[in-house]
């Protein structure tokens, strides 16, 4: 095991103590073992331990004696000046804390090892051209009670006033730093393919739409997401839109060439130009970006108030459903069952009571005869002697007699019924 040895300076502000400034030195280097060896976890002490009478230290000592009085000899009860840490107690801390020069290998470094800035000093120092950077990172303690988030602890609400306030400035103070050390310190969120919207998500939208952009604000924003107009129309707007976005009010999923022309142009305030030279692109790429974002914001931005006035528009009643068909498709089943029936009809075998009527009641030798005659007409058609009775003819010429009174009868009816 590595042989710590720490330099502490331990501060105490109301109920939270913690070690600041502090200098940890092993072989590793690694932040992690002061956090492993303040939380208790490098070496396990005894509970009889605590009884033991803690060591007189030097300033206690010059207290308690007087000039005067105190004789100088050898003390054996002195506390050595460097001890190991398996054998000296942490004491109970709830954070610890670190200031250097903000650079982004630095902060990257104690940002992995779960160091979070509360402060960011305005004037950069007049040596290194730096800006002071203090950062905590809070310690496992049954002390204090946890917030809403389990990493930060009581440390949340001073990191979300410290973003706040960060962002805000990044059009004054900050306006000079770089952009992607600025967008690490800020670290706000700017991927959401995975977020659910929510009703607060919906209701800070609607709030942003009543109170901030008008209507006519909107319809800018419509023509220059349609290329109708210059990007100079919508200048204004675009700090409104960056500082909502960033403070994670807008949940559009935003690329980082995107992302990075937006808070460049819309928190520290640069024009197309210095956002050129600071993304190292050409113009036609940044206003490719901006016009990019500036359609992802509207989208989301209309698709929201459209929702709002669809909901507060009254529901009508359904009287019939549509059909599921188009009237071509019934169409073309009505056809094909009338094919099918006309099929059927073909090949069925004809009924001989049918074919009966059209019958020659004939000797087959007039049949014969007429034949073999061979003078036939150009038509095809012979003419045979019919053998039907005089009594078959009287019934047809009965029948005929009937269908003609009928006929008249009912013309004479209707004759009566138009000169009443």
């Amino acid at each position: 095991m590595d042989v710590v040895y720490i330099s502490t300076s331990i501060s105490e502000n109301c109920h939270v103590r913690g070690v600041y400034c502090f200098l940890v030195q092993n072989c590793r280097g690694d932040p992690d073992s002061s956090k492993i060896y303040y939380q208790g976890e490098m070496t396990v002490f005894k509970d009889a331990e605590e009884d033991e009478e803690p060591d007189v230290t030097v300033s206690e000592a010059a207290e308690k004696a007087s000039l005067l009085e105190e004789s100088i000899k050898p003390r054996a009860n002195l506390p050595p000046l460097l001890v190991n840490l398996e054998d000296r107690r942490p004491e109970k801390l709830h954070y610890l804390g670190v200031s250097f020069g903000l650079t982004q290998e630095l902060f990257r470094f104690w940002r992995k090892h779960s160091f979070y800035p509360f402060y960011v000093g305005q004037i950069p120092s007049a040596v290194t051209g730096e800006h002071t950077c203090m950062a905590l990172s809070p310690l496992n303690s049954d002390d204090i009670k946890a917030g809403d988030s389990i990493q930060l602890g009581f440390l949340e609400p001073f990191y979300k006033d410290f973003r706040q306030r960060f962002r805000r400035l990044l059009g004054t103070s900050f306006r000079h730093l770089n952009f992607k050390l600025a967008m690490s310190v800020l670290a706000s969120k700017i991927d959401f393919s995975h977020h659910e919207p929510s009703e607060h998500d919906t209701s800070t939208t609607l709030k942003l739409l009543r109170d901030v952009l008008s209507p006519h604000d909107m319809k800018r924003l419509e023509a220059y997401s349609n290329n109708l107009v210059d990007y100079h129309l919508i200048l204004d707007l675009v700090p409104i839109l960056a500082h909502e976005y960033f403070s994670e009010k807008l949940p559009v999923t935003l690329h980082g060439a995107q992302a990075s022309v937006l808070f460049c142009m819309g928190l520290q305030d640069k024009d197309i130009g210095a956002t050129k030279e600071e993304l190292g692109i050409e113009r036609e790429q940044v206003l490719s970006n901006f016009i990019k974002t500036m359609k992802k914001l509207y989208g989301y931005l209309n698709n929201t108030a459209g929702k709002e006035i669809e909901a507060t528009l009254p529901r009508l009643k359904e009287i019939e459903a549509p059909l599921s068909r188009s009237m071509d498709e019934d169409l073309d089943e009505a056809a094909q069952e009338v094919k099918e029936k006309r099929r059927v009809a073909d090949e069925a075998t004809v009924d001989p009571k049918l074919l009966q009527k059209y019958a020659i009641k004939s000797d087959g030798h007039e049949i014969e005869k007429a034949l073999q005659n061979e003078k036939l007409s150009a038509s095809g058609v012979i003419s045979v002697k019919s053998s039907k009775s005089s009594a078959d003819k009287k019934e047809k010429h009965r029948e005929n007699e009937k269908s003609k009174r009928k006929g008249q009868d009912s013309g004479r009816s209707e004759k009566k019924k138009k000169r009443t």
